[in-house]
């Protein structure tokens, strides 16, 4: 009975706090008591806001919560590194033995940490952008610190079904790997649609008609155009030539092709 009385003396977070001289295990104690309030400040917080502040717009609460735990683990750091590196005076020792060996086992947490920051640069990409990586396309959802998160669609490109699938991918591939954005601040893609008429056909006739029907049915805001473009050449060098609807002839075996590429929005 005595041992129980004295176990829990030992991890009474009130009498730790009155210690003056803590042992290493006292302030590690002390320490998940901490991350353990902070969590739980963090659930109420939620809480509250979700009762006196609801939202049913998905983007406002998404961001809601994330800047929320974003901020109490840049609080929770703030706090707790001073204490822990103020606590360990034989640190520097042992991180300068094991520093190599360290380096290299987070070499990919450190990566991911770095690709944090690219994705959040100006060449980056947010949430709801559109981005193609090792073959898969999809919507951005989440942007971890340690990993970001994709809405799958269709691999076919001219469909834009989700797949309902969610595809997690470490932030260092967007170091390492290839990453094909469709940023919001463009969201229109250049369509092609391929007709082929034969040779004796009246192909002026053709052109003429095939202008006509994407000229009354191409719905596009030109002036838009032109703003998400300047919009784009702020971080990008862009020089987009005609951007209205347009029908190109070229000559090929099997008859003549008349190309009418349409500017869709997605």
């Amino acid at each position: 009975m005595e041992f129980v009385v004295n176990f829990f003396e030992s991890i009474n977070p009130f009498l730790l706090l009155r210690t003056k001289e803590r042992s290493l295990s006292e302030e590690l104690i002390l320490i998940v008591y901490f991350i353990i309030f902070l969590i739980l400040s963090y659930k109420v917080i939620i809480i509250v806001l979700d009762f006196f502040k609801p939202t049913v717009d998905v983007t406002s609460r998404y961001n809601r919560r994330k800047m929320a735990r974003m901020s109490f683990v840049a609080f929770g750091l703030i706090t707790l590194l001073p204490v822990v590196f103020s606590g360990l005076s034989y640190l520097p020792t042992v991180m300068g033995l094991a520093g190599a060996g360290i380096v290299i086992s987070l070499k990919d947490i450190t990566l991911n940490f770095v690709g944090w920051f690219f994705i959040h640069g100006g060449n980056g990409f947010e949430v709801g952008d559109r981005i193609e990586i090792e073959g898969v396309r999809g919507d951005v959802i989440n942007i971890g610190m340690n990993r970001f998160t994709l809405m799958e669609i269709s691999s076919d490109p001219k469909s834009d079904q989700s797949t309902n699938r969610l595809v997690h991918f470490p932030n260092h591939f967007v170091i390492l790997r290839q990453v094909i954005v469709v940023k919001d601040k463009m969201n229109y893609v250049w369509d092609e649609m391929r007709i082929k008429i034969p040779y004796d056909s009246d192909f002026e006739k053709a052109e003429e008609l095939l202008n006509g029907i994407i000229r009354n049915n191409a719905i596009i805001d030109q002036g838009e155009i032109d703003y998400t473009l300047q919009e784009l050449s702020k971080n990008y060098l862009v020089r987009l030539g005609k951007t209205t609807p347009i029908v190109y002839l070229s000559l090929e075996e099997g008859g003549n092709s008349f190309f009418p590429a349409v500017s869709n929005t997605r």
